[in-house]
């Protein structure tokens, strides 16, 4: 990943969601709804045979993790080096149409754009965006 790419996981909405494993929290196993590839979003080659990944994998992408052909995660990753109004829009729009939310450094989070944009500008990503010297200087202060 990316130090310019905000990382979170699309997670599927399910009761008792706050009550899982982060591991439960972001299988897809055992999820009936089809889930399909977001329209918005070139599907490329991935690393993997395992992995449909829809973006390019140093921009913003999203991957569908298989095993054995079934969906097991999918994972976000969003350039806040180009990343539009309109392209976090249509993300969130798409996580909406397959019942799912966002779950970000283990806490859940619904698919609205009033919660998004307030974590994104506090990430590190955003940081390192807004200005790389300073982010690599507030490295080099960690202890």
């Amino acid at each position: 990943m990316a130090v310019w790419q905000f990382q979170c996981n699309i997670i599927p909405l399910r009761e008792n969601i706050d009550k899982l494993s982060r591991d439960e929290m972001i299988s897809w196993k055992d999820i009936s709804q089809p889930i399909t590839s977001p329209d918005f979003l070139e599907r490329e080659k991935s690393w993997s045979t395992d992995i449909v990944q829809c973006g390019n994998i140093d921009e913003t992408c999203i991957e569908f993790i298989y095993d054995k052909d079934k969906l097991e995660e999918i994972n976000c990753r969003l350039d806040l080096r180009t990343l539009t109004k309109h392209d976090l829009i249509q993300i969130i729009d798409y996580v909406k149409s397959i019942g799912a939310c966002f779950l970000v450094d283990d806490k859940i989070y619904p698919s609205k754009l009033e919660s998004m944009i307030p974590i994104m500008k506090q990430s590190k990503a955003n940081q390192y965006c807004k200005s790389p010297l300073e982010y690599f200087k507030s490295l080099n202060q960690i202890e």
